[in-house]
């Protein structure tokens, strides 16, 4: 009973600790449901960019800011599974200031040097940057209240019995 008891509060503590994280091909859909209702058309190239920081919002996709305050969603292939897992990440550019999709790539310098082809480039504005993270951030609550029923419900069931 105690052992019982032990690993059912040892599930409860981790499970508090855990944030939710959309899949990423839910993450996927969502974006490219976003850019579809955005009508937001990708550019083969950026010059005068700067990298400013970048947001890992799946394996395919990236968020970067460039200097001043422009906001570029970037579509990688292959997947680059080790972005989730990294402290940091590694921007190769062919022509100095200029980002290309096709030639530019990303790899994450912990591991082996893997490179994430820059596919696609989608400049969004502040707003579409704004709407695009509340959309994300409206597709977690829901994940977590879902999470949240689902456990709920699994701790009644025993009780019923």
């Amino acid at each position: 009973m105690k052992h019982a008891l032990l690993v059912a509060l040892s599930t409860l503590i981790l499970s508090a600790c855990a944030t939710s994280r959309l899949s990423d091909e839910a993450m996927g859909t969502l974006i490219e449901d976003f850019i579809a209702a955005e009508q937001i058309e990708n550019r083969h190239s950026v010059s005068a960019f700067t990298l400013d920081s970048y947001g890992e919002l799946s394996d395919e996709y990236v968020m970067f800011r460039s200097a001043p305050m422009r906001f570029y969603l970037v579509k990688l292939a292959p997947r680059c599974s080790e972005l989730s897992f990294s402290m940091g990440l590694v921007l190769h550019r062919r022509f100095g200031n200029t980002l290309s999709e096709g030639l530019d790539y990303v790899y994450v310098p912990d591991s082996l040097p893997f490179k994430c082809f820059i596919n696609k480039i989608y400049p969004l504005t502040k707003a579409q940057h704004d709407a695009l993270r509340s959309n994300i951030k409206a597709e977690v609550k829901e994940l977590e209240l879902k999470e949240e029923q689902a456990d709920s419900s699994d701790a009644t069931e025993p009780a019923a019995r």
